[in-house]
């Protein structure tokens, strides 16, 4: 009782062999060629049996070439035999003459098609064989379920060893995986540090173009801007004041000339239908010319009064009342609102071109296209960097996956511990 428990506790952890992740492919290297000795000196009974099967049948094969056969075979099969001998020992010769390789792999692959073929050969044309040389083919038949046994007593070792080689493989593919994974990861990392790096940058000019912008608009100066842009604003409104006026006389004027048209058109008044058609085309041109547009109102307006007189040409509302009352009433609204309309205009046109030529509204228009430009620049710069950090998880995960992969995989393919050092990512 004593010694087992003094031999318990003499017993000592297994040995780990550490191996650097950089140092895994020569490892590989040297795993791989014991596999392959491994899988020689496996096989090397086998192999040589094969050679010296293959070579007996060949002579078993040549024997029977010149062999006269045994006695007391019926005619028709002694003929039949010596028929199909020929061509027996031809295809057994071909088979059984294949050169076999001195790799195992390859020895193996070829023992294996020559057994096959010598199978098919033997149930073929050699079952009409057995009658005239029954002790040959026995022979045949014996050293062929020989040569089967040696096969496949090196399956099981070949399997073996292609299963490792491929573990090997795999291995191999995984550390370069790793090795992708590393460098991308790298690649990665420079790329977002790079992104931030500018991000900062971009940043810190947005902040100086936003101070440079608010300093300028604390310029005394910058009163004389906001006085023009707000005339301008004032303008603006005044404008469109005068023209809701114009357009509705101009609708209203529209609507009357077109009934006093087909009215004169009625009648038969070319003339007139003439003179009030080139008026409604002056009313509904986008700009009309205020002078053409005055003297054809005028030229017309005495024909269409008579016709409301008349009764011909009835008003409908008080505005058409208004307006067509006289003779004076529309030409002389249409001139001043088409007069103050063209003021308005002019004076905003001198207004924009004083405000554009004042150099803080210059200033202030650089600053405001500069900022826009630097933030598309911030958006562009931030998705580039997202893309870059986002990758970089990615690849963490993948590695973190690949990693295990070949931790496990290395404990498959070799009976005592390893441990390969496989180092972490880099910290962003």
């Amino acid at each position: 009782m004593f010694k087992q428990l003094r031999d318990l506790f003499r017993r000592t952890e297994p040995q780990v062999e550490k191996l650097k992740f950089d140092d895994l492919p020569a490892w590989l290297d040297a795993r791989e060629e014991e596999i392959r000795e491994g899988l020689s000196d496996a096989t090397a009974p086998s192999r040589e049996a094969i050679s010296s099967t293959l070579d007996h049948l060949l002579e078993v094969v040549g024997r029977m070439e010149t062999a006269e056969g045994a006695e007391g075979v019926h005619p028709r099969l002694r003929d039949i035999s010596i028929k199909t001998l020929p061509r027996f020992t031809k295809s057994m010769t071909q088979i059984l003459s294949r050169e076999l390789s001195g790799d195992p792999e390859t020895f193996y692959a070829t023992a294996t098609d020559t057994l096959k073929s010598a199978l098919k050969t033997v149930r073929g044309q050699g079952k009409y064989l057995s009658s005239l040389y029954p002790d040959e083919m026995k022979e045949v038949r014996t050293a062929i379920k020989d040569l089967g046994r040696e096969v496949n007593s090196m399956t099981e070792a070949v399997a073996r060893a292609r299963r490792d080689l491929q573990q090997v493989e795999d291995l191999r593919e995984l550390h370069g995986s790793l090795t992708r994974i590393r460098e991308e990861y790298t690649a990665a990392s420079s790329q977002a540090r790079d992104h931030a790096t500018a991000l900062e940058e971009v940043n810190r000019e947005i902040q100086k173009t936003e101070e440079d912008l608010a300093a300028l608009r604390l310029r005394p100066d910058y009163a004389r801007q906001q006085e023009i842009r707000e005339r301008i604003q004032e303008l603006d409104t005044m404008a469109e004041e005068v023209g809701r006026q114009a357009a509705s006389i101009r609708t209203t004027a529209i609507h009357v000339f077109r009934k006093a048209g087909k009215v004169a058109e009625k009648a038969g008044d070319g003339a007139m239908a003439a003179v009030i058609d080139r008026v409604l085309d002056a009313y509904t041109a986008p700009l009309p010319d205020e002078g053409a547009l005055v003297s054809l109102t005028e030229s017309v307006m005495p024909a269409t009064l008579a016709l409301i007189r008349q009764g011909d040409l009835a008003l409908k509302n008080q505005e058409e009342i208004s307006l067509f009352s006289d003779l004076d009433t529309l030409p002389t609204e249409m001139r001043e609102l088409l007069h103050r309309q063209k003021e308005i205009q002019e004076q905003r046109a001198a207004l924009q071109e004083t405000y554009a030529s004042l150099p803080d509204v210059i200033e202030e228009q650089r600053l405001t296209a500069l900022l826009s430009e630097l933030r598309r620049e911030r958006e562009t710069k931030t998705a580039a960097r997202d893309r870059a950090e986002s990758q970089r998880e990615i690849l963490r995960g993948s590695y973190a996956e690949e990693r295990e992969r070949l931790r496990s995989s290395m404990g498959a393919l070799v009976d005592q511990d390893v441990e390969v050092d496989i180092p972490d990512l880099a910290s962003p």
